[in-house]
């Protein structure tokens, strides 16, 4: 019979292993229209999860009860609005019953939906972080490369050559960004991207934003002028208004009179901010010619006279639109919560 010797007093007691800080819980909330996959690529998939749990609706089709929601968000600390159309059923009363909900990033900011969601998530407590500049660049980018394609006249040497002129000349054809003047209408979150894009260019910066500072303007580089003198001075003009009431039809018959012969008009932000009937009159006049990515309506009719004209090169809403940019709005958004979550 084999006996057990007597216990070891003097052997080391096992230390007890250091117990792993549970991740966060972030929440995805249910999108529509722009649909899950465009923001969540792999890479940001290995992101979110690197430093955070996930639950995850984003593919939810249905609507989501007050109760659902409650339910799902129970130990959120906080939420990844990939885009802002079905935020707004987060209710406040959801995020005060929840309690836990710290913070939430808004990767592609979603109008007044996402306006409207952002208000109630402060009204709740919840710090919300509009992380959606993604977008913003890519615009600026399209209005960058609209205006240096339109100066130099791309389109028109193509159109050119494809219709059989065999070397057409460069004589009293196109221009340059450099030494240009480059009118900017309005400087807000898209128009300073463009205005960083065109810093490496020796080009003059004029702007009219009725609610810029002078001392803002002079740090930014830029001249503040009214619209009149924007409009008769600059060779490229750079729409970057919002629509409000005030800027609903700004650029009307009389303002498209005031740009000169040969100069670019370029409209990435909204088709309202042009009268739709003078903009056309004007247009088919060749006096000069546009980038225009925005439409009243969308799409415009087949007849539309804008499909018929060479004086201006047409895009269907795609300023802020590639899959990088729905990728970087997703990654965006993310850090934005990872750097949230690790000063908190």
């Amino acid at each position: 019979m084999r006996c057990a010797g007597p216990p070891n007093h003097f052997s080391p007691r096992r230390r007890a292993m250091p117990s792993r800080k549970r991740k966060p819980l972030v929440y995805i909330h249910r999108l529509e229209w722009n649909p899950y996959e465009y923001y969540m690529n792999e890479e940001n998939e290995k992101l979110l999860q690197s430093f955070a749990e996930v639950r995850n609706d984003g593919n939810v089709r249905e609507p989501m009860t007050h109760e659902a929601l409650v339910e799902r968000l129970r130990g959120v600390e906080a939420i990844l609005s990939l885009n802002g159309s079905r935020a707004p059923e987060i209710t406040r009363e959801v995020l005060e019953e929840v309690g836990t909900v710290r913070v939430a990033a808004v990767s592609h900011w979603w109008g007044d939906l996402s306006a409207k969601a952002a208000e109630a998530w402060r009204q709740a407590g919840v710090e919300v972080i509009d992380a959606s500049d993604a977008c913003n660049q890519a615009v600026g980018e399209w209005a960058l490369g609209a205006i240096i394609a339109g100066l130099r006249r791309f389109d028109e040497f193509d159109r050119r050559m494809k219709s059989g002129e065999k070397w057409p000349s460069w004589r009293g054809v196109a221009g340059q960004l450099n030494g240009a003047t480059v009118g900017l209408v309005a400087v807000g979150r898209t128009g300073r991207w463009l205005l960083r894009y065109l810093k490496p260019f020796d080009c003059r910066v004029i702007a009219y934003d009725p609610y810029m500072k002078k001392k803002e303007a002079k740090e930014l580089g830029i001249e503040l002028v009214d619209l009149p003198t924007l409009l008769r001075t600059a060779d490229a003009i750079s729409l970057h208004a919002p629509v409000t009431p005030e800027t609903t039809g700004m650029i009307g018959r009389k303002e498209l009179a005031m740009i000169r012969d040969g100069a670019l008009l370029v409209n990435s932000a909204r088709a309202a901010l042009l009268d739709n009937d003078a903009f056309r009159d004007e247009m088919k006049k060749g006096r000069f010619r546009a980038y225009i990515d925005v439409f009243q309506p969308e799409p415009p009719p087949e007849d539309d006279v804008l499909r018929t004209l060479n004086n201006i090169v047409m895009t269907p809403h795609v300023a802020g639109t590639t899959d990088a940019m729905y990728h970087r709005c997703g990654q965006m958004a993310i850090q934005a919560i990872r750097d949230y979550l690790e000063r908190a």
